[in-house]
């Protein structure tokens, strides 16, 4: 609760309280209270914002907080407060009976010794037969000691204003008294003090602010001091020699009554920012809506938002008219540009107008202060209200860019409802720039400076006269082409080479010149002209003999096997196309290639394997020459032509064996034979000449395939 040890405050530093920084062997221990600075302090924590935090409480317990009656050391025994201490085995020493008010000693068990942490027992723990420990001391008496409570004496009169012009602070105390019967004090229910707003004639608009005041008191001859805020301590007096320096703290508190800060609404009271509420009671957690009404429900007014994003130009383009009785006015641009806000209202008073940009700052237009924040291309106007006169937003452009800013404000239901006809309003606006009235050494450019008349966001340029009652504005200047006028070197075309073919000359001429102001060139000696004097005359070529022919890359041989031609394409690249045709390269030659002179030769078509049914036909496939007829290896597998084809013949008759081999050849061709399967029933096989059956030769071809090997031999 920010309470500060004793020593920390000079006038309580040598008193024994609760807050001592140290306990002070010698003194007695028993008077144990809060110190004045305590009370202080914890009242400041009280009045400040941090306190807030003790406002979350349950509605239902407020009235449930009541002081004991009785004193502590009545509810606990001296054993119960040594056990509080040295734990559960603790209990009171008797050895130290005599004592024990001034300090509780206990014996621990298992220890021969007491021990005591020099803490007294609590008020009302009973030293001696009808006796109780008070104050650190064994008092005597027949009734039951009780907890007083002191009595707050009447609040003295109000001190005078703590400022002698604007709002101040009027402060009132009171002292807590012991009743009469009693001689001890233990506290008093409330505030010590009491404080509230105090109204005094305005300050002089030419003095400085009263926080600048406070550090004007510390002036010496050689050295001025300036008020510097600190948003962390508002209420703190900092002051810096030049405004800018490193500040320095010359005061813990600031005179009550000042502000806590040029855009907050509390002041400073005893060195603590309070609240000053609509009502401008002080710490009154009053506010005003929206529509600017105290404690309102925000119905009474009407809020109205919009958005401009036309792209015109350059000059000013009025946005919106924020009439009259407007409040929480906010205008923000949605990026930064390079355009400009500006207000005007039906005085003189204005922000960024007629061409003049202002600094970012406060206004005092139209009956209210208007902020204006501008951070590089970024900008934002705010004003809190009510208008006394309507507003012109407008923006200012200087080329046809696109602008985009958000507005809102509040205006009272009933002024809403009353439709009210735009006024038009009249101003001198810079149109644009005439051009610079020289080329070269030093010139000037002069805005145009016209009436312009501005009604429902349409501006037009009208008579000048609508604008006699405003100051005509001169017109803007600017330096323009500042860079002296200089001579320098001018030169004509070449003319034509002097022959059309083959190599001749061409000319041109060549001046110093000298630049005037007006932009006329006149001759000036040739001496003035910086550099050589550029070349009068070359040599050239004529181009139209020229012959230049482009030859491409060579075709494949139009032939594979043998002689062919090849070709290529052949262009001529004279920039007049007049080439020499007798020196034309060739386009066509001959050539040969005999990279593809093997191919696949084949033979006719063996007959079928069966004489009925399915069955299979082969051919002879051999790799040879296209001229020589001789067999090579140079043929390309991937285009082999197939060696077999299926047949396919009448049906076979049921009794004829569809089985029957009738081309041992073209069986073992079409069969792979991996040994014999039946190797027991084969000879069988061979001897009852089954191996005609397809079926079986598959089963022992081995054995069927030498059958048909020595049958072959006795036929040859």
């Amino acid at each position: 609760m920010g309470v500060s040890h004793d020593n920390d405050h000079p006038s309580c530093a040598n008193s024994l309280h609760i807050m001592s920084g140290e306990w002070i062997k010698g003194q007695n221990l028993g008077d144990v209270s809060w110190s004045r600075c305590s009370r202080e302090d914890v009242e400041r924590f009280l009045r400040s914002k941090s306190s807030s935090c003790l406002l979350q409480t349950d509605p239902l317990s407020l009235n449930s907080v009541i002081l004991p009656s009785k004193l502590p050391g009545m509810s606990y025994t001296a054993d119960e407060q040594c056990q509080i201490l040295f734990g559960p085995t603790a209990s009171h020493c008797k050895s130290m009976q005599h004592a024990m008010c001034s300090g509780l000693w206990c014996r621990v068990d298992g220890e021969q010794e007491c021990k005591t942490k020099l803490d007294p027992p609590m008020d009302g723990t009973e030293c001696d037969t009808g006796k109780w420990c008070r104050a650190g001391e064994c008092a005597s008496g027949t009734a039951q000691p009780v907890n007083t409570i002191g009595q707050w004496s009447a609040w003295g009169p109000w001190g005078p204003c703590s400022r002698t012009c604007g709002t101040g602070i009027d402060t009132r105390q009171r002292k807590c008294e012991s009743p009469r019967s009693s001689r001890i004090v233990w506290d008093c229910m409330g505030p010590t003090i009491q404080q509230k707003l105090c109204e005094n004639l305005p300050c002089s608009p030419g003095l400085p602010g009263f926080r600048d005041l406070q550090c004007q008191t510390f002036n010496r001859p050689s050295l001025r001091w300036y008020a510097v805020m600190d948003d962390e301590r508002p209420c703190t007096l900092f002051c810096s020699t030049s405004g800018k320096e490193q500040p320095v703290l010359l005061a813990d508190k600031v005179l009550d009554g000042t502000r806590c800060g040029p855009q907050e609404s509390g002041v400073c009271a005893n060195g603590t920012c309070q609240k000053v509420g609509c009502d401008a009671i002080l710490g009154s957690l009053a506010s005003e809506d929206h529509c600017g009404v105290c404690n309102g429900n925000g119905k009474s007014c009407k809020v109205i938002k919009g958005d401009f994003n036309q792209t015109l130009g350059p000059g000013y383009v009025e946005a919106v008219v924020i009439p009259t009785g407007a409040r929480r006015i906010r205008v923000v641009e949605k990026k930064p540009t390079q355009s400009y806000l500006a207000l005007k209202d039906a005085s003189k008073q204005s922000i960024n107008s007629n061409w003049k940009i202002e600094l970012p700052g406060t206004f005092n237009i139209a009956g209210t202060t208007v902020h204006y924040v501008r951070r590089g291309l970024w900008e934002k106007m705010s004003a809190k209200g009510p208008t006394t006169s309507p507003l012109h937003l407008m923006v200012l452009l200087f080329t046809n860019q696109s602008c985009g800013i958000h507005y809102e404000y509040t205006i009272p239901v009933e002024a809403s409802l009353v439709g009210r006809a735009s006024e038009p309003l009249y101003m001198w606006t810079h149109s644009g720039w005439e051009d610079c009235h020289a080329v070269c050494g030093g010139g000037e450019r002069r805005t145009m400076v016209t009436c312009t008349e501005i009604v429902n966001k349409t501006t037009s340029v009208v008579d000048s006269r609508k604008c006699s009652h405003l100051t005509r504005p001169e017109p803007q200047v600017r330096k323009c082409n500042e860079q002296p006028c200089q001579t320098r070197w001018m030169m004509t075309e070449w003319t034509s080479c002097s022959r059309t073919c083959g190599k001749g000359s061409q000319s041109r001429q060549v001046a110093c010149t000298l630049q005037l102001r007006n932009g006329t060139l006149v001759k000036a000696k040739e001496r003035d002209c910086m550099g050589p004097k550029p070349a009068t005359s070359q040599r050239c070529e004529g181009q139209d003999c020229l012959t230049v022919w482009e030859a491409g890359v060579w075709s494949e041989c139009s032939v594979k096997c043998g002689r062919g031609a090849r070709h290529r394409p052949v262009k001529c690249t004279n920039p007049r196309r007049k080439c020499d045709l007798s020196t034309v390269p060739r386009e066509v030659e001959d050539c040969e290639d005999y990279s593809k002179c093997y191919v696949w030769r084949t033979g006719d078509w063996a007959k079928c394997s069966v004489t009925c049914g399915k069955g299979m036909q082969s051919r002879v496939i051999q790799c040879m020459h296209k001229i020589t007829g001789r067999h090579g290896n140079e043929c390309f597998s991937s285009e082999k032509p197939a060696a077999y084809r299926p047949c396919h013949l009448q049906p076979c008759n049921e009794r004829v064996n569809v089985n029957t081999i009738t081309s041992p050849r073209l069986a073992a061709l079409t069969f792979k034979c991996l040994g014999d399967q039946w190797p027991v029933y084969c000879k069988v096989v061979r001897e009852k000449n089954l191996c005609q059956d397809m079926r079986w030769y598959q089963r022992c071809c081995e054995t069927c395939r030498d059958f048909y090997a020595q049958k072959m031999q006795l036929r040859s």
